[in-house]
């Protein structure tokens, strides 16, 4: 599953600085969502933010590369990219071994594969006989050793394959632009039109304020000045990076490349998740994403605040309202603040119950 800053991407509607600062590959994202990130932007229709994700994705490390294109989850359009513009011994074993990979990119990829990489193609009968070219490619490649030379062989003997016409070499079509600058406004909300109104969006005014050490205070200061002069790329690095008074603060930005980086931090856990569930000024997308994670719904805390908070969609807190407690049941069947379908659902399960 993409995580929620991938998934606010490919909505679009993203702006330029913000999409080049993805594509240069400086967001500490997870391998996966970095590759996945990066493969997205090599078809922006900007050609500056794509040739930029073009290099930064073929600099990301073999090993970490090859991890990620084992997943059988990668797009093929993805492995096909890696597969043609590779010359990693560990990342074309990679490709060559995801069943997800084109058999035209198999059959390109041939020429250039070593004999341990040519093997996991000789044995794999069920893509030759899908797509006989590879096998003139096969023929044609010098690194086949004498055995997967005689395997060959044998496979165009018992399967009867006689000629194969060579494959056209026609130019790969080219790949499917995207206007990622064009959809949804990044901006959910106008932003705070004062400082007062920038303050109580942040939580500086949080009746929570008084538990917090002088240290904790001055570092919430010290990030709230950060905030308000921080550009939509700098806030999300800060979400990706920063402490975890940053992402408290800016989980409730309205731009949403902004909070789906607070949710992508590999620093973000069951902690952060219970204290954002809390919040009444957070995007209802904010609830549905948290909603979305097991690992963070699990914690009953998480599951039953959701359910509690007025801004969770309702197709979220439906699917947790089964594993509340029937005290807490009996209590959303009279909270007024939760949509109505909600309190009717909890009165069915409470009467179930009984």
């Amino acid at each position: 599953m993409s995580s929620p800053l991938v998934n606010q991407f490919k909505r679009g509607g993203i702006s330029r600085d913000v999409r080049l600062t993805g594509a240069s590959g400086a967001l500490p994202l997870t391998p996966f969502d970095q590759v996945e990130l990066l493969f997205l932007l090599t078809r922006d229709s900007d050609e500056e933010i794509a040739k930029t994700a073009q290099r930064s994705l073929l600099e990301v490390s073999p090993s970490a590369l090859a991890t990620v294109l084992k997943d059988p989850t990668v797009p093929a359009d993805a492995l096909a990219f890696l597969g043609e513009h590779t010359d990693s011994d560990e990342i074309q074993q990679a490709v060559v071994r995801n069943a997800n990979t084109p058999d035209d990119t198999i059959r390109v990829m041939v020429p250039k594969l070593s004999e341990t990489n040519l093997e996991f193609i000789v044995v794999n009968q069920t893509r030759l006989l899908r797509h006989t070219p590879i096998i003139v490619a096969l023929e044609g490649n010098e690194n086949l050793n004498s055995d997967q030379q005689r395997r060959v062989r044998e496979l165009k003997h018992d399967f009867k394959i006689g000629v194969i016409p060579e494959a056209k070499k026609a130019p790969p079509p080219p790949p499917t632009k995207l206007d990622l600058g064009k959809g949804p406004a990044e901006e959910e909300e106008p932003p705070p039109k004062s400082r007062e109104e920038a303050e109580a969006l942040y939580g500086m005014r949080d009746h929570t304020d008084g538990e917090l050490s002088p240290e904790e205070e001055e570092e919430k200061k010290s990030l709230f000045a950060q905030i308000m002069t921080a550009n939509p790329s700098e806030k999300m690095i800060m979400g990706l990076k920063g402490t975890r008074q940053a992402r408290m603060m800016l989980i409730r930005d309205r731009n949403r490349t902004v909070w789906g980086a607070v949710l992508s931090s590999p620093n973000m856990n069951e902690a952060d998740a219970e204290a954002i569930v809390q919040m009444r000024n957070v995007a209802p997308d904010v609830l549905r994403e948290v909603g979305k994670k097991r690992e963070w719904t699990k914690r009953y805390k998480v599951a039953h605040e959701l359910v509690k908070n007025p801004k969770t969609p309702p197709e979220i807190s439906s699917q947790l309202l089964p594993r509340m407690a029937a005290r807490d049941l009996k209590a959303l069947t009279k909270d007024r603040n939760v949509p109505e379908m909600i309190r009717r659902q909890a009165d069915k399960l409470t009467k179930r119950t009984k």
